[in-house]
């Protein structure tokens, strides 16, 4: 009978796990995109409170977009440990942090795509190996794959740096039928964007006024596919598309002359006359 409880016990003794250190990196917010970086934060943690090393190798040589059209060299690619930023190689480790000691409480870094230029919207990924080490015995004591994740989101803005076009009209301009007279200036408006896009502009504020309103592009950079260089008539509640362009677009600019014309058989009556339009960038295709 003793020796049968004795064998028991053994089995017993013999199926326990053995317990294994994990070490858990997770999101920490979304993907953030700014003029020369994108980001992502993340937290380290490990069920156990451990003092370890951790490392990280990238399995694939550049990070890429889910369409497989975008691909971001690892020469771009940093983990920041809040210290400094770590530069990594293609299937070679990167150490993270030395001797960290988590105690439970998840520690952060952060994900950096630096100085590439604009990135196309879109999801990207790239996986890594994650090892840890004890940091007295260096032995490995976990070894986790985690995929990086950037999801980068449609990026539009314009800006102007031009004052409100202004159309002075003479005595002569006045008394002359049929004749166009320009704005004093052409709006330059500088266009950033991560998609193909379109530069057009909503008259729904425009009103009924002295004389016929036009407007045309004079000039645009090399970057812009197609604009309006006839003169197009401005009435209320209309878009008139200015420009088309290709992604990315990184300060491609588009120059806007606008213009009055006398109405036939009239003559404009004195006065300062204003009116209203806006600009609007948004995604299209490009022809």
């Amino acid at each position: 009978m003793k020796k049968l409880m004795l064998m028991v016990l053994f089995a017993l003794v013999t199926i326990l796990p053995v317990h294994a250190t994990m070490i858990m990196i997770d999101y920490q917010g979304d993907t953030i995109v700014t003029s020369n970086n994108i980001e992502r934060n993340l937290i380290v943690n490990s069920d156990d409170g451990g003092d370890y090393n951790i490392a990280v190798r990238p399995l694939q040589e550049a990070v890429t977009n889910s369409e497989g059209t975008v691909s971001i060299p690892l020469e771009y690619l940093f983990i920041n440990n809040t210290k400094e930023d770590v530069y990594l190689k293609y299937n070679e480790y990167s150490n993270i942090f030395y001797g960290l000691n988590m105690g439970g409480v998840a520690k952060n870094m952060t994900a950096k795509i630096k100085n590439y230029g604009i990135v196309p919207s879109g999801v990207y990924n790239i996986m890594f190996e994650v090892q840890a080490t004890d940091a007295e015995s260096g032995e490995i004591v976990s070894m986790t794959t985690f995929n990086l994740q950037f999801i980068v989101p449609v990026v539009h803005e314009l800006n102007t740096y031009s004052e409100s076009p202004r159309i002075n009209l003479s005595g002569s301009d006045v008394f002359r039928k049929n004749s166009k007279t320009p704005a004093e200036s052409a709006p330059m408006i500088y266009i950033r964007s991560n998609t193909d896009w379109i530069l057009s502009i909503d008259t729904t504020d425009f009103e009924d006024a002295a004389g016929t309103y036009y407007v045309r592009t004079v000039s645009a950079s090399g970057g812009v596919t197609n604009r309006l260089q006839e003169n197009a008539l401005i009435t209320p509640g209309k878009e008139i598309i200015l420009a088309r362009g290709k992604a990315p677009a990184e300060n491609e600019f588009v120059s806007v002359e606008f213009s009055v014309e006398n109405p036939s058989g009239k003559i404009i009556p004195a006065g300062n006359y204003q009116n209203r339009v806006k600009y609007i960038l948004r995604e299209g295709e490009v022809y």
